[in-house]
């Protein structure tokens, strides 16, 4: 069998003959092509010879015709004028000069002379030079040139007649000369001069101009020049393309053969080092072909079974009956249920163990007899996996319980299977203070935490019960078969069993509790979802209550029915932004103080919300779920966003602002990627940040205050000021005051708005104007209802007042009407 490198060098001397075979016709067809041009050359030039020799013969014939009918007249005589005189040559001849009754002078004119008048007078309407020339000419006239003289001499030694393309004055001319006899008549003039009858006198000489005939003949020899070059060029290329793909072909061809070879090596290649089992086997069922992976498989070497049947060694007892009635319909039909398709079966190693395989057998022709491959894949460790992956899908990775998908998958199998005299119970169970376990600890710390509590509520529950970790650090029980009194006494059992736990993390002790929501699990008027929603807010309100209890539900619950409406606000709030039904309004902070450095625009940013039916909904109504179920930063972002990108497309109004308030929550301030959020923002709109200050409630502040102190400082830095919101609404607001670098105080309203019945409220609000001033901050009065609250405010030194008594919140957008700017006397 060739080898590859003798195949390409076949490949490459076939190649290599192409291309001698092609230059080849390449010569060949220029060969012949260039030879029909000079053949074709060589014809016109015939052809204007021709031409021109018929035009001389014609024109000497003519000569002749005029000549032989003169002379047969015997004489002819013309009037003597200037152009015909008497020929003294002809004075020998009697009558030579004649008189006519009437007077008129005649004379005798020679035949000759006339065809030489004609030629020498008239020649140039016709093109021909004709010539009477003689080696002894009677005129002088009549001299021979030198080409005549020597035609004249061919002619004298027998030459019927003598013909040349000569030049004549530079120019191409076909020269003929022919000898004139004597004839009987010519001896009349001619007598003198010894001729005798049928003698050469001498010749007619005729000169064709050639030039017009061999213009026409280029230009003829030229156009066939031009289609042979281009069909000289056309077939070049029609050669080229040829043999070109002659040569492609050749290579694809050894291309092709040397792939099949390779495939052929890799085939071999592919066999041995399958990680799939390759068993061939010959008609009778007997091994032939057994792959390495075979061997490691199946713990058999080649030697021991190639020859065997296959049936005996692969095939488990209990299958092998089955295995040989197909074998045979194979055999006898072609056709059997494994042929051509992928199956799962059983088969079996040399020491005698079963396991799982997938099995494909095909069906190849081998010496007039059919054999059968069999591919087989282990499937043992696929069978692991697949087991591990479902697994995973329905269990919690950390702790091995089910995971959230399966219980919701569980409950739900529960709820639409409910027979009516059942009573089963969901339980939530909430870690308390998780996070700080998380703070403290780490993340590993808080993960072991998740699976001594899971460890822990499966040993308190029955072998039934269904627990699952539904994701962080909330965990789900199912009790069927279960009375709410003794899910009750479960979740009790349960606390108790945590709170006595002890959970220690790298030496510290951790005291945990937990929260429980029990409800019924009814299918009456509830779907999962209520279910499910119902168990997170019994156990929410379970933690509100002061965490460590469980909480049972009841439908005529106070609190879980307010809980549930907030949780229902949470998706209400997520279609206002997806329907764009939140808008910003304004409210006018108004300067009291003589005093006031600016006199632009100062105003608190405030946020609205419209329900499906277009109804604006009470902030606090929308605002206190935000809250609660987190979304207040998603809130925030977009409060901040809308009101830079609007101060930034009016620059007119931005120019005149002074100061615009915008709210920030308590997760916002203590969320890092909400500071980079903010300065992001400045960049992007171009506001500058001291025309902006944030206003942060003093329980928000109090709650985290020294993440707040540094949000501030880091913001303080930029130009942004700082309002203290609600101040005095907290037990230790002074205490704490100092810490925070704030530019205002927000005199919390529930102060501001008695001040005229209340003295207390009168006396809290000027302690906190007081102190304030002392401080060096400036005092915001909310809740100004009248024109009484506000000259009071005036009286005791308050330096901004906010209400409805001052100006009640617009749409932003109305800010930019004149009408608005005159109804806000801004400078107080």
């Amino acid at each position: 069998m060739p080898t590859t490198s003798n195949k390409k060098l076949t490949s490459n001397y076939f190649v290599t003959d192409l291309g001698i075979i092609g230059w080849l016709f390449v010569a060949v067809w220029s060969g012949v092509l260039a030879l029909i041009l000079y053949l074709d050359y060589q014809r016109g030039r015939a052809t204007v010879q021709e031409i021109a020799l018929t035009q001389a013969h014609a024109h000497h014939n003519k000569d002749l015709a005029f000549r032989q009918w003169a002379t047969s007249h015997g004489r002819i005589y013309l009037p003597q004028s200037e152009l015909v005189m008497p020929d003294e040559i002809l004075a020998h001849i009697p009558d030579r000069d004649i008189v006519t009754p009437g007077g008129q002078a005649l004379t005798l004119i020679n035949p000759a002379a006339i065809v030489r008048q004609l030629n020498e007078r008239y020649g140039a309407l016709y093109g021909v030079a004709g010539h009477i020339t003689s080696l002894s000419p009677i005129r002088v006239e009549n001299s021979p040139d030198p080409w005549e003289r020597e035609a004249l001499q061919q002619l004298a030694g027998g030459v019927d007649e003598v013909m040349e393309v000569t030049p004549i004055n530079g120019e191409p001319f076909l020269r003929l000369m022919r000898p004139v006899r004597t004839e009987p008549g010519c001896l009349l003039c001619h007598n003198a001069s010894n001729m005798q009858v049928n003698g050469i006198a001498g010749g007619v000489g005729v000169a064709i101009p050639l030039g017009e005939l061999m213009t026409k003949e280029r230009a003829r020899f030229l156009t066939d020049f031009l289609s042979i070059s281009i069909l000289w060029i056309g077939g070049l290329a029609l050669l080229a393309y040829t043999f070109r793909q002659l040569i492609h072909n050749q290579r694809k061809r050894t291309e092709a053969m040397d792939a099949l070879s390779r495939s052929e090596a890799r085939k071999t290649a592919v066999v041995e080092s399958a990680i799939d089992s390759l068993i061939t086997m010959d008609h009778h069922g007997a091994i032939i072909e057994f792959n390495p992976a075979a061997e490691k498989a199946f713990g058999y070497s080649r030697d021991q079974v190639i020859g065997s049947e296959l049936a005996e060694l692969l095939i488990p007892p209990s299958l092998r009956e089955l295995y040989r009635q197909g074998f045979r319909r194979a055999l006898s039909t072609g056709t059997s249920k494994v042929l051509g398709r992928r199956v799962e079966t059983i088969a079996m190693r040399s020491d005698g163990s079963e396991f799982p395989v997938e099995l494909t057998v095909t069906q190849v022709p081998l010496d007039d007899h059919p054999c059968f491959t069999a591919y087989v894949r282990d499937m043992t460790e696929a069978r692991r996996l697949e087991e591990r992956i479902s697994f995973q899908s329905t269990h919690d990775e950390l702790t091995g319980l089910l995971n959230r998908a399966e219980f919701e998958r569980r409950v739900k199998m529960l709820l639409d299977d409910y027979l009516f005299n059942e009573e089963h119970a969901i339980v939530v169970l909430d870690i308390d203070q998780f996070k700080v376990v998380n703070d403290i600890g780490g993340h590993d710390a808080g993960d072991r935490l998740l699976c001594h509590i899971g460890d822990l509520i499966h040993s308190k529950t029955r072998a039934g019960d269904i627990v699952a970790r539904l994701g962080g650090d909330e965990f789900g029980l199912l009790l069927e078969q279960c009375p709410l009194h003794k899910a009750e006494a479960v979740g009790k059992e349960l606390l108790k069993a945590i709170q006595q736990s002890r959970f220690e993390w790298e030496g510290q002790r951790f005291n945990v509790t937990a929260s429980i929501g029990i409800v019924p699990a009814h299918p009456k008027n509830q779907s999962l979802s209520d279910v499910l929603s119902a168990a997170d807010t019994a156990c929410n309100v379970a933690k509100e209550q002061g965490r460590n209890r469980s909480h049972l539900f009841h439908h005529d619950d106070v609190e879980l029915g307010r809980r549930q409406g907030e949780m229902r606000w949470v998706g209400r709030i997520h279609n206002a932004f997806e329907e764009h039904r939140f808008s910003l309004y304004f409210q006018h902070i108004k300067p009291l103080g003589e005093m006031i450095d600016d006199c632009g625009w100062h105003y608190e940013i405030l946020l609205r919300m419209q329900d499906e039916t277009g109804q604006f909904v009470p902030p606090p109504v929308f605002l206190g779920a935000a809250e609660r179920y987190s979304l207040m930063p998603t809130i925030d972002r977009w409060v901040v966003r809308s009101t830079l990108a609007w101060l930034a497309r009016t620059p007119e109004h931005l120019a005149q602002l002074s100061m615009c308030s915008i709210n920030l929550s308590g997760y916002s301030i203590t969320d890092d990627g909400f500071l980079r959020f903010l300065t992001s923002q400045f960049s992007d709109y171009a506001v500058p940040a001291d025309r902006i200050c944030f206003e942060i409630t003093e329980t928000a502040a109090v709650s985290n205050l020294a993440k707040a102190a540094k949000f501030i400082e880091n913001l303080k830095e930029q130009g942004c000021r700082f309002a203290l919101d609600d101040f005095g609404s907290g037990m230790s607001s002074f205490a704490y005051l100092k810490n925070l670098p704030v530019d205002f105080l927000k005199i919390d309203g529930a102060f501001v708005r008695d001040i005229m019945e209340d003295e207390i409220d009168f006396a809290m609000v000027r302690s906190i104007n007081d102190i304030g001033h002392v401080m060096g901050k400036k005092t915001i009065a909310e809740f100004v209802e009248n024109d009484d609250i506000l000259m009071r405010l005036r009286g005791i030194g308050v330096d901004f007042a906010q209400g409805y008594g001052v100006a009640r919140p617009a749409p932003l957008e109305e800010i930019k009407r004149p009408a608005f700017k005159a109804a806000i006397n801004l400078a107080g």
